[in-house]
């Protein structure tokens, strides 16, 4: 009798095995969402059994990430620069096209802000050493890449409060045009908690002229975050943070017009709307 319950049984418990299984075997990368404009991600499945491992992806002059979504797809994930020009983003290995795809038009608006203090608009020669040595760490720390799979790409809302300049905005200070904005500032009152979006190690913990006390955290996979204005650093270079550690507070350091905290997210190098981590848009 117990060796028949048992074989009677025996197919509902590899049944649930090889559920298991599969289950483990899945990678969450809904994340960054599909979002095809300039400042967005390409984020597209591709059949494991259309890629040949031998042959190199051709994106044109465009940087990609994978993700091994699971044993049947591969996600190719391309961050689409603010000033990309085309209209269609085509991937294709050797002779075969993997996937064309048409972007949509995106509006941008502009912002203009005066600056009472001119040394951080048009800083004098005494500054232009930091400045040039600044940009060249902040450069390096966002190209960075490290060869590590992402079981999850979803962030956190680094801070709760009020956006009060999006990202992509067309930048006027004291009516001179500036760099796009390549982040977004979310408005909160000084000394409120920033936490990490995402697991990741510290790579810059310092003060920079223009970003006043900032953060730039490697999540991995070519996936870096940075965190700008600061009024304290909680952390420092080399920690390994988690998901939801305190890793500073918003101030007002740096050029600023008042406390925020100017929090960017990039890809492979490349600036992207943060807010295609998020599951819930802000």
């Amino acid at each position: 009798m117990r060796i028949k319950i048992f074989i009677f049984f025996l197919p509902l418990i590899l049944s649930s095995c090889m559920s298991k299984m599969h289950f483990l075997s899945s990678i969450q990368c809904d994340f960054p969402l599909h979002s095809p404009y300039p400042g967005g991600v390409l984020n597209i499945p591709i059949n494991n059994n259309n890629i040949k491992k031998e042959s190199p992806l051709i994106t044109g002059n465009l940087k990609f990430t994978k993700c091994r979504s699971s044993n049947k797809y591969t996600k190719i994930i391309i961050p689409i620069p603010l000033d990309f020009k085309g209209k269609k983003i085509s991937v294709k290995q050797e002779e075969a096209f993997l996937f064309n795809e048409y972007l949509t038009e995106k509006f941008y608006r502009e912002s203009r802000i005066t600056i009472s203090d001119e040394n951080l608009v048009n800083p004098g020669d005494d500054f232009i050493p930091r400045i040039k040595e600044e940009y060249q760490l902040s450069l390096k720390a966002k190209q960075t890449y490290t060869p590590k799979r992402l079981n999850a790409w979803e962030m956190n809302i680094p801070v709760v409060g009020q956006i009060s300049s999006e990202f992509g905005v067309r930048r006027f200070i004291n009516d001179q045009p500036k760099n796009r904005h390549s982040g977004i500032d979310i408005y909160a009152k000084e000394g409120t908690v920033i936490t990490a979006p995402l697991a990741g190690e510290a790579i810059i913990a310092s003060n920079f002229f223009y970003k006043g006390n900032a953060i730039y955290i490697n999540h991995g996979a070519g996936l870096v975050s940075s965190y700008s204005h600061l009024s304290e650093i909680n952390i420092a270079k080399g920690d390994l943070v988690e998901q939801g550690d305190v890793i500073g507070f918003v101030g007002q350091t740096g050029r600023v017009t008042g406390p925020h905290l100017h929090w960017e997210v990039y890809l492979m190098g490349i600036s992207i709307n943060p807010e295609v981590f998020l599951s819930k848009p802000l």
